[in-house]
């Protein structure tokens, strides 16, 4: 007890040190943070961010909170405020990278915008304002909610990759539509109807031209001055000129504010107060699910659309600050801020800046946590006091700056793209823009995914499916073969087509090897069998299997053998259910090597030869020495070995002592792989050597020699071959002849083999 009573003690006052450690150790990065030195860059930094998020907050529930719901903009700008305050002390204390900041996004808004004004043009005629406000806040807070969900989700189940497999014109024709919409939603913003067909003669009445041109006017100078500089301070600078500029034609033109504001070129006045004004969880029940239900198809589209725009900034962050980030981390922390902000009525999808983030972090060199919980407090701060100096800000400013988002995205995907992307690919930007004007959003992104699923099978059969084209001359088997059947195979060995296959095959590839096939056909010299390796084939479909059976139609027409080798069981159950491999001209081998040695023994049986008995040593080496007087002599020097099957003659790491000469049976020659497999090499039959080229560098073994059945072998070992230097040196120069012959022969072969693989 005692001694369990000390234990619990021991890691109490264990737990209490680490606690206190941790304490005192953010007590300091506190104090490190507060001083002079740190916290002014911090303050400044987070007010510079403030600036320039305030006023997309502010423009963003302008867009949302137009027409029927203009009367709740002030409601609306508070809530955008909200959740840039949330999603920056969520991100600032949850992202893989100190310093991260963040900004309102207005891809996901342009959609959130698209979605709230079709609906209010679909709510019942007999609906209330309030009703209305209800549905749309309704649905925003599902958009929220299920973005926050899927991004936390996608990143909590590590699947960051995935989105980057959408093929880069989907995306950009997706950028270029969003920048129409933004366009489109900046002009609705500054002349208080929609900019269609219908309404155009209208846009250019005296009376609305000074809401929008001057907006026009100040997205173009915006754009123009950004294309050509980069630095923090000019986005704030002409967004404060433009509002001077702004005030100084009032001045100048004895404008007053009243006539301005029944003009347009102001918001609503703002109720007395701040700008937070929740609204009642008990509206809510007017909610029109219905009218909601029927944008499933866009509410749906802007989880996705975050997920992709998260994951594509934070790798531009991680370029521009030269720090890896955790991708599945930022999935986390931007699901968990808009899931806090959707739960607490935020208005807008917020996530990483890429903008902002590289200026602090790298341009400014701020790596602190501190700016985003500073610019969240200053938001706060205008969040409840900031609704009588937001009523007096420029229309023409606000929209322009929708207008110059929207420019920016349709200059980049229109002129810049047209420099730098292959020219179909632009086209199919250009026809996800045209589909999402004149239709609809998902139908343009639609068509965009159609249209490059269509182009990648189009490409995709242009691809060689043929990985090496071989033949049995330059490729033969690992087999036990004499020396007279590898020179005859070498000979014969063209009849033997092969095809190392590669990748997925579909009909437009499968076709195309069979047409390679029959041009092969056509050639000299006559093949008599086609050999097929799918080792490196990923997958095939339903419409390759109907092209292997016409080549199966093929072979039983023009008599040749079809050979099939590492079939996975998928794709040969596949072949099976259509009709390949049950016809006596196909075979299946579970490798290439097997099937190739089948391929050679039907050559061979037509040689009778092969069927000839082995012939004593002494008979063999007839062939070899022109003196058959020296045979007699050179055997005097072997010793005859005797050995069972599965004895090995050397393993690798052996000192190699001698070399053996095969008179009956087989010998395999073995590499072993650093997992501790063997892989065969060659099976060496009557009349061959075996050990040979360590034999004469004198060094040892890289391979093994295991006699696969029993046998008769001749050795030949380094203290002999020097006493037959020295007694019968014409002897020893003709066996050395020999041995540099078949040496010389298989380094040719290997030679004509890699020249083949490199084609």
């Amino acid at each position: 007890m005692v001694v369990l009573s000390y234990a619990i003690l021991t890691d109490r006052c264990s737990l209490s040190s680490k606690v206190q450690m941790r304490d005192k150790q953010l007590i300091r990065q506190l104090r490190e943070e507060f001083q002079p030195k740190r916290l002014l860059p911090n303050l400044t930094m987070g007010l510079v961010a403030t600036i320039i998020d305030a006023i997309y907050a502010i423009s963003f529930a302008a867009l949302i909170f137009s027409g029927v719901l203009s009367p709740y903009a002030s409601t609306g700008i508070g809530l955008a405020l909200l959740s840039v305050a949330i999603t920056s002390i969520v991100i600032a204390l949850t992202s893989s990278l100190s310093g991260m900041l963040t900004s309102l996004q207005e891809g996901p808004t342009a959609i959130v915008a698209l979605t709230a004004s079709l609906i209010v043009t679909q709510m019942p005629a007999s609906a209330s304002v309030s009703e209305t406000l209800f549905t749309v806040m309704a649905a925003i807070v599902l958009i929220n909610i299920l973005t926050g969900i899927f991004c936390f989700v996608f990143g909590r189940l590590k699947l960051g990759n995935l989105p980057r497999f959408i093929p880069y014109p989907v995306v950009g024709g997706f950028l270029a539509g969003t920048g129409w919409l933004l366009a489109q939603g900046a002009i609705s913003l500054m002349t208080d109807f929609p900019l269609d067909l219908a309404h155009l003669p209208q846009l250019f009445q005296p009376n609305h031209l000074i809401q929008w041109l001057p907006g026009l006017g100040f997205a173009i100078l915006v754009l123009l001055v950004l294309r050509r500089y980069s630095h923090a301070l000019i986005t704030p600078g002409l967004i404060l000129g433009a509002i001077a500029l702004f005030y100084l034609i009032l001045a100048v033109t004895h404008t007053s504010i009243a006539t301005a504001r029944t003009s347009g070129l102001f918001l609503d006045p703002f109720p007395e107060g701040g700008l937070w004004q929740p609204l009642p969880l008990a509206g809510f029940w007017q909610t029109d699910w219905q009218a909601i239900a029927a944008q499933t198809g866009k509410i749906l589209t802007v989880p996705l659309i975050t997920v992709l725009a998260v994951l594509l900034k934070s790798t531009g962050i991680e370029l521009a600050t030269k720090q890896d980030l955790d991708l599945n981390r930022e999935l986390q922390a931007a699901g968990v801020a808009n899931l806090v902000s959707g739960l607490s009525g935020g208005l807008i999808i917020g996530f990483q800046s890429l903008s902002l983030s590289t200026l602090s972090y790298a341009k400014v060199g701020i790596k602190s946590r501190m700016v985003g919980l500073f610019k969240a407090l200053l938001c706060i701060m205008l969040l409840f006091a900031g609704g009588a100096i937001i009523s007096y800000f420029p229309k023409p400013v606000l929209g322009g700056m929708l207008l110059f988002l929207g420019l920016d995205y349709l200059v980049e995907w229109l002129y810049d793209a047209w420099f730098k992307l292959p020219k179909l690919d632009y086209l199919m930007v250009a026809l996800i823009l045209v589909v999402i004007g004149a239709v609809g959003f998902l139908e343009g992104v639609a068509v965009g995914l159609v249209v490059a699923i269509v182009l990648f099978v189009i490409n995709y059969s242009q691809v060689n499916v043929t990985k090496h084209i071989l033949s049995g001359a330059t490729y033969p088997s690992h087999a036990a073969r004499s020396w007279q059947q590898r020179r005859l195979l070498q000979t014969e060995g063209n009849q033997i087509y092969i095809l190392e296959l590669q990748g997925f095959l579909f009909f437009g590839t499968a076709n195309k090897l069979v047409e390679q096939i029959r041009l092969r056909l056509r050639q000299m010299p006559p093949v008599k069998s086609v050999v097929l390796s799918f080792q490196a084939v990923t997958g095939l479909d339903s419409s390759s299997v109907l092209s292997f059976s016409k080549l199966q139609q093929v072979a039983q027409q023009q008599q040749f053998n079809l050979i099939f080798t590492h079939v996975s069981p998928t794709i040969q159950r596949q072949l099976q259910q259509g009709g390949c491999l049950q016809d006596p001209f196909c075979q299946l081998f579970p490798d290439l090597d097997r099937g190739i040695e089948w391929c050679e023994n039907q050559i061979l049986e037509e040689i009778p030869q092969r069927r000839r008995r082995a012939l004593p040593l002494a008979l063999q080496l007839d062939d070899l020495f022109p003196n058959v007087d020296h045979v007699p002599t050179f055997m005097n020097y072997l010793e005859e070995l005797v050995v069972e099957a599965g004895q090995a003659l050397f393993q690798a790491g052996d000192a190699a002592d001698a070399l053996y000469l095969i008179e009956t049976g087989e010998v395999t020659v073995w590499l072993e792989l650093g997992s501790g497999q063997m892989r065969r090499l060659q099976s060496l039959g009557a009349g061959n050597l075996v050990g040979e080229t360590e034999f004469f560098l004198q060094a040892p073994h890289q391979t093994s020699a295991i006699t696969n059945q029993p046998s008769t072998l001749y050795c030949l070992s380094q203290a002999a071959l020097q006493r037959l230097q020295q007694d019968h040196l014409e002897v020893a120069a003709t066996f050395q002849k020999f041995v540099i012959r078949v040496v010389s022969d298989r380094l040719s072969s290997t030679y004509k083999e890699v020249t083949d693989l490199l084609k």
